[in-house]
């Protein structure tokens, strides 16, 4: 249903960045300079003098393994509070400067002793062409609005090609999966249905549908987006965060101009070392 070439490309390309200290090391100043105005959100600064291409040193955080916090079964103020960090912690790179944290495991967060969260682990990082957030941003836009023009719109910017009705009935049933909670102006859970295969099951009804109309190239930029935003959204079910979403994420979009984010992004590669998209 999805062809691979690409997706192939796109993993060996980001697996070999990881075995590359240096470039983490980069991207570790990278999102120490991206969250330095987030005081909710702590990164580690790499110690130069102690690192090399197969050693990385870093300053010490204080913190504590997330899941051990929730295992202590916090209170919902705290809950909805390490939510919101978290939410910053992936989202103001992406809608600002293009870059997003591949990997959304629960390991790669701490809980600092004052409430804030601890950001871990840089190897897997990407870098989006400003286009392809526009590109986000502009599907977001039309599930909200049923605009099925704008939603085609979206997915030929990203590279996504003979697209069929059929096809983008089944791309728009993921689509709508992933915004919905965007969507809605109200505070709820990151997913209202109860049932914990929820997502595993709109995925398989997505799978059979492409298989069904003769599948997609998706570009490779997609395979750390979806990775990150389905690995976080696990994440926010397990804290049980009931946040107003739409807000949340409007307050970071509301001033988005693609040429801003280009310069933005340059600026902050350059200040930190590290190579454009590719």
């Amino acid at each position: 249903a999805i062809q691979h070439d690409d997706i192939y490309t796109e993993l060996v390309a980001r697996l070999r960045e990881e075995l590359h200290y240096e470039r983490e090391a980069a991207q570790m100043r990278l999102y120490g300079l991206m969250l330095a105005g987030r005081p909710e959100v702590h990164v580690p600064v790499p110690v130069e003098a102690l690192s090399t291409r197969r050693l990385l040193t870093m300053s010490w955080l204080e913190g504590r393994p997330l899941m051990r916090r929730l295992e202590e079964n916090p209170p919902a103020e705290e809950r909805n509070s390490l939510a919101r960090a978290l939410f910053h912690a992936w989202y103001v790179p992406f809608y600002r400067y293009g870059v997003i944290h591949g990997d959304p495991h629960l390991g790669n967060y701490q809980v600092r002793p004052e409430g804030a969260v601890n950001l871990l682990d840089f190897g897997a990082i990407r870098v989006f062409p400003p286009s392809f957030v526009r590109g986000v941003i502009d599907l977001y836009e039309a599930v909200r609005d049923s605009n099925e023009e704008q939603a085609h719109h979206a997915y030929s910017s990203w590279g996504f090609t003979g697209l069929t009705r059929e096809k983008m009935a089944v791309l728009n049933e993921w689509a709508r999966f992933l915004y919905e909670p965007l969507t809605q102006d109200r505070v709820r859970r990151i997913q209202e249905d109860d049932d914990p295969q929820f997502g595993r099951a709109v995925a398989a009804s997505v799978h059979a549908g492409l298989k069904r109309t003769g599948g997609v190239r998706p570009p490779r930029e997609f395979v750390l987006m979806d990775r990150s935003a389905i690995g976080l959204g696990g994440v926010f079910l397990r804290l049980g965060a009931e946040l107003n979403w739409h807000r949340l994420f409007n307050e970071l979009i509301a001033d988005f101009d693609e040429a801003t984010l280009a310069a933005r992004q340059a600026a902050a590669l350059a200040q930190a070392g590290v190579p454009a998209a590719g």
